[in-house]
């Protein structure tokens, strides 16, 4: 029975002749069509299913594929999930032993260091990644233990800023409760109360304000930068300045020292000097109240 009939310009458009059975040619016909057209798809499947049956292989033996080099990010800063408590650094500071050559105080052992960590001045012209690099991967020039392979992370920057509270303490609960509501009247307009720079008035303004907690921008700043910000304020951002001026309703003069006090009140956002290690906890718990 003739009943196909091949089209020369196109192979796909078969049609069928009218001689056979009429209703043997149209199941026919489509029987052969959908064949045409499922060869690609077999060949592919083919193709897959044969690559899925080869072994891949990566270069190199497992242990130098994993290993701490390989995982740990080499020299990069790796900034906290959370703010570094000072507490903790202290333990870091212990467990380092470095009251050996810097003193229980920070001000330094004579012949062993003659750097000052409860120097004022000094602390404060320097950026805590900066003060990270340093103690986590050393300098070049400088003798000093490095502690990228003894301390995580999270402890190296509970460290940092354990040795940033020698110079400056952090302030207590009682200051920054007291120092809340000068920030709601004055600064939580545009930074907001949590200090996320989302106050109502922030959200016109074009940079917007800095967000306190945003610790990668925060930690590369030194508290001199901080202070001339808030003293003399950026014109060009819309930061006013504070120095000099007066919140009466407040009883507050913005002199230097309130200046100085209002930047580790812009610190307290992203460190905190409640404990977080289970033995600083239990450390805290069992001081007398009040102590």
């Amino acid at each position: 029975m003739n009943w196909l009939v091949q089209d020369d310009a196109n192979p796909l458009h078969s049609k069928c002749s009218p001689s056979g059975d009429s209703q043997d040619r149209p199941r026919a016909c489509g029987v052969i069509v959908g064949a045409v057209y499922m060869l690609p798809l077999l060949a592919a499947i083919f193709i897959f299913s044969a690559c899925t049956q080869q072994e891949v292989t990566l270069k190199g033996t497992e242990d130098q594929l994993a290993k701490p080099s390989t995982t740990s990010g080499q020299q990069e800063v790796i900034y906290p999930d959370d703010s570094p408590s000072v507490p903790d650094g202290k333990q870091a500071w212990r467990q380092m032993n470095c009251a050996v050559c810097h003193a229980d105080t920070g001000k330094g052992v004579k012949v062993k260091c003659s750097l000052n960590l409860a120097d004022k001045a000094y602390m404060r012209t320097q950026k805590p990644v900066d003060q990270f690099e340093f103690i986590s991967f050393g300098r070049s020039g400088l003798k000093h233990p490095v502690v990228s392979d003894k301390l995580s992370c999270r402890q190296t920057w509970d460290l940092v800023f354990y040795v940033r509270s020698l110079a400056d303490p952090l302030l207590s609960d009682a200051q920054i409760a007291d120092m809340d509501s000068v920030f709601g009247s004055n600064c939580a307009v545009c930074h907001g109360k949590k200090g996320y720079g989302d106050g109502p008035l922030g959200r016109n303004l074009e940079p917007q304000p800095a967000n306190f907690r945003n610790f990668a921008r925060f930690y590369d700043r030194t508290d001199d930068v901080l202070y001339d910000h808030i003293a003399n304020g950026i014109k060009w951002e819309g930061m006013p300045n504070f120095l000099g001026k007066e919140d009466k309703a407040k009883n507050v003069k913005f002199d230097q020292e309130y200046i100085w006090k209002l930047v580790q009140y812009v610190r307290h956002f992203h460190e905190t000097n409640q404990p977080t290690l289970a033995q600083n906890l239990t450390q805290s718990e069992s001081k007398p109240e009040g102590k």
